[in-house]
C-alpha cells in the first residue's frame, strides 16, 4: 500500500513537469508574448534532475521530444540539451555542495537556463530552423530567471509534499 502511494506520488510530479512542456507552448495573443513565456520546464528540469535527482534520463528523453514536437522544431534538439546539461550539472555539483545555500542554487540554474538556451538557439540556427531573435532569447532568459525564485519555493513545496511526506 505504502509503494503503491509513492508510486502515484512519483506520477502526479511527471504529470506536472509535462503539463508545464505543454503550458510553455501555450499561445498568449498579447502583442506576439507567445514566445517569451518563461520556461517553465526547463525550471522543473533543474529542480528535479539537477537538484533533488528524481528525473531519470527517459523522462527528459520523452518531455523533450514532447517539447520538440509541440513547437515544431526539429527532434531531438531539447532533448540532447536536457541530457547534456543535467549531466554535466550533476557532476559539477558532485564536486561542489550546494544544497543549503539559495544563492548558489540560484547561479547555477541562470547558468543552466543561459547554456540551454544559447545551445539551442544555436542548433536551431545551424539547422536553420531559428525561430527566435536574439532579443527574444535575452528576454525570455530574464523572466525565466526572475520567475525562477518563486518557482523554486513552489518546487520545495512540491516536492516535500509528493515525495518527502510519508
Amino acid at each position: 500500500m505504502f509503494a503503491e502511494k509513492s508510486i502515484y506520488r512519483i506520477i502526479i510530479l511527471h504529470l506536472i513537469a509535462i503539463f508545464f512542456v505543454t503550458f510553455n507552448v501555450s499561445d498568449i495573443k498579447i502583442a506576439g508574448l507567445s514566445k517569451l513565456v518563461p520556461l517553465f520546464d526547463v525550471m522543473m528540469v533543474f529542480y528535479f534532475t539537477v537538484f533533488r535527482q528524481v528525473f531519470f534520463v527517459w523522462f527528459l528523453f520523452l518531455i523533450g521530444i514532447w517539447s520538440d514536437s509541440l513547437n515544431g522544431i526539429a527532434l531531438g534538439i531539447t532533448p540532447l540539451l536536457y541530457i547534456v546539461l543535467t549531466k554535466f550539472f550533476i557532476v559539477l555539483n558532485q564536486k561542489v555542495i550546494m544544497r543549503e545555500n539559495f544563492k548558489q542554487i540560484w547561479q547555477q540554474f541562470v547558468a543552466f537556463c543561459f547554456c540551454f538556451l544559447f545551445f539551442k538557439w544555436a542548433l536551431l540556427s545551424i539547422f536553420g530552423k531559428g525561430s527566435y531573435s536574439f532579443m527574444t532569447i535575452f528576454i525570455q532568459f530574464i523572466l525565466t530567471s526572475c520567475i525562477y525564485v518563486v518557482m523554486h519555493k513552489f518546487f520545495d513545496y512540491l516536492n516535500q509534499k509528493l515525495l518527502e511526506e510519508r
